[in-house]
């Protein structure tokens, strides 16, 4: 029952003191509503590079041409080694890569009409779509006749549809790329803002990439799909082997290619966002710290204004156990409260900026509560300590 009677102390003791409450307060709430703001959000952006994860799937490598080299020394520039025979090789030399699908990637502006769009223009074959497990809303992908012919046809990702033609379809109709008409055979389906993402590109049979439209003969990377992660050191080994021999290296020669699965891109991003996140929520925390401080320093007033208070219920038979928890027992209070209105805070600014698609982290919500209560009995401990010590008669005798 003195517990109960603390707490109702307290809250009156907030009710008198509205404008310095608030004040006090808001150290501790704006704390909360950062940290629940950071957390929901990056678990927001984990749930979006998961989903891209398994989209993707860690059963996809991809082969990039190697750095070049001047003096025995790596250059950023990037060696042209990658051919079409090379992925051809790949299908025939291993047993565990289903397809190896070849990739040239160039800059191009696309027009339609009045409306322009430059960006990624994607030369391949149809096995890309399979690979990347990419969705069409209208049409279709082109075929393999239709790269065998170097036929000006193109599949647009979602951006690049909206961009020239906002809220209609392009389908059926031309565009032109790089000066060069393109017939609209195929819209994608929208996949989300991520890593290289297919809504921000244009494909286009690789034939004609290389010989109509960049003038290329080599390739950007190859996409080697095998059955499962288990095989990626035997699927590692077969693309190495048959990489070097195709490339003529010597045993004393370093590769001059690159395999990383395709997964291994957004992975390292999911970890950036994880470091990002945590040391916001570092930044955040401190700033409980402050409130804290804030709730330590009203204690400190609300014991030199309560002095004879004090001193009442001292003379009136309460120990100074009961006094020391009846301001603990505040000061719990305004961290618990502080730490609710922060909560709330935080999820009306997530549904606010993130919408119905945040996910509520119910683990930080029992840890704010906790750190509020824990801050508010630190910070309430030494006044505690302060009023409880005090002289009944000098307390008595306090004006």
């Amino acid at each position: 029952m003195i517990i109960f009677e603390n707490v109702k102390i307290g809250l009156d003791s907030i009710r008198s003191n509205p404008l310095r409450s608030a004040l006090t307060l808001s150290g501790i709430s704006i704390g909360i509503a950062a940290v629940l703001y950071v957390v929901i959000l990056g678990e927001v952006t984990k749930s979006s590079i998961n989903e891209r994860l398994e989209s993707l799937g860690s059963n996809v490598l991809m082969i990039r041409p190697g750095a070049s080299r001047f003096r025995g020394v790596h250059t950023a520039q990037n060696v042209q080694n990658l051919t079409w025979d090379d992925s051809r090789s790949i299908n025939e030399n291993s047993t565990v890569v289903h397809t190896a699908v070849p990739v040239l990637t160039s800059s191009a502006g696309v027009e339609y009409r009045d409306q322009n769009w430059n960006g990624k223009v994607t030369g391949t074959t149809p096995g890309y779509l399979e690979v990347n497990n990419l969705k069409l809303t209208e049409g279709q992908f082109f075929t393999e006749k239709e790269v065998a012919a170097r036929r000006r046809v193109c599949v647009l990702g979602a951006t690049v549809q909206d961009e020239l033609m906002s809220g209609e379809s392009l389908l059926g109709k031309s565009v032109m790329i790089n000066s060069k008409r393109f017939d609209v055979i195929g819209l994608l389906e929208a996949q989300g803002e991520n890593w290289n993402s297919p809504d921000d590109q244009v494909y286009i049979p690789l034939t004609t990439a290389q010989s109509r439209l960049f003038g290329a003969d080599h390739l950007s990377m190859i996409l080697a799909q095998i059955g499962s992660s288990e095989q990626y050191d035997e699927a590692l080994f077969d693309i190495e082997t048959t990489l070097r021999q195709s490339h003529r290296l010597r045993e004393d020669q370093d590769n001059d290619f690159r395999v990383r699965r395709q997964d291994f891109f957004l992975s390292t991003i999911q970890e950036t966002n994880t470091e990002l996140a945590n040391f916001i929520i570092l930044i955040a925390l401190i700033s409980l710290v402050v409130g804290g401080i804030g709730i330590a320093n009203v204690m400190l007033v609300s014991v030199t204004e309560r002095i004879r208070e004090i001193g009442t219920r001292r003379a009136i038979g309460a120990t100074r156990i009961i006094i020391m928890t009846q301001f603990l027992v505040e000061a719990m209070v305004l961290g618990s409260v502080g730490g609710l209105l922060g909560v709330m805070g935080g999820f009306a600014l997530n549904y606010y900026l993130v919408g119905t698609e945040l996910i509520i982290p119910w683990y930080w919500i029992g840890y704010s509560i906790v750190i509020c209560i824990s801050v508010g009995m630190i910070a309430g401990f030494y006044p505690a300590y302060q009023a409880a010590k005090m002289d009944v008669i000098e307390a008595l005798r306090y004006e």
